[in-house]
C-alpha cells in the first residue's frame, strides 16, 4: 500500500511521513494539519495531507 511522501523544500528530496494509506482515505483528511521530520536538512516541516503524495517506493530516505 502507497505511503504519505512529502518534500523537503531545502532539498528536494523525499520524507517519507510513516502513513500507510489509499487514496481514498486521504481524500476525507486533506486539511488535517500534519508535522514531519526531514531526514535530509534536520528541520521539522509543516502541512497538510494534502500537500503531500501518495508514493510506492520502498525506501524513501536512500541516497542517490
Amino acid at each position: 500500500m502507497p505511503q504519505l511522501v512529502f518534500r523537503c523544500p531545502y532539498t528536494n528530496q523525499p520524507i517519507p511521513s510513516g502513513i500507510v494509506s489509499g487514496k481514498s482515505s486521504l481524500q476525507q483528511t486533506l486539511d488535517t494539519p500534519i508535522s514531519v521530520r526531514c531526514p535530509h536538512c534536520g528541520f521539522m516541516h509543516h502541512g497538510t495531507v494534502a500537500d503531500g503524495y501518495l508514493s510506492d517506493e520502498p525506501d524513501l530516505t536512500a541516497s542517490p
